[in-house]
């Protein structure tokens, strides 16, 4: 089953937090990214940031710009910024 992001929300200034579907969350700095030339200008303005949402589990921007969820993990696991969803033991 391929991975997918389930819920996604903006923090500043240009950050995204992100759960996956196998329970791992994590934080992703998107400042690096957006300092590259591309498809990435539109997103350097916080508000136009804000706007992403999730389809078919996948963080996309209103310009159809798109991170893959694998992706998103790989980045998120190089900053040091996945943390396993806690698990509750049965008492």
């Amino acid at each position: 089953m391929p991975l997918k992001v389930t819920s996604i929300r903006t923090a500043p200034p240009f950050k995204l937090q992100v759960m996956f579907s196998d329970g791992v969350y994590g934080v992703f700095d998107a400042a690096r990214m957006l300092g590259e030339p591309g498809s990435v200008s539109a997103l350097r303005d916080r508000r136009y940031f804000g706007r992403v949402t999730l389809e078919n589990g996948v963080p996309t921007w209103p310009n159809h710009f798109d991170i893959s969820p694998d992706w998103l993990r790989e980045e998120i696991e190089k900053q040091g910024g996945l943390v396993l969803r806690e698990t509750r033991r049965a008492r």
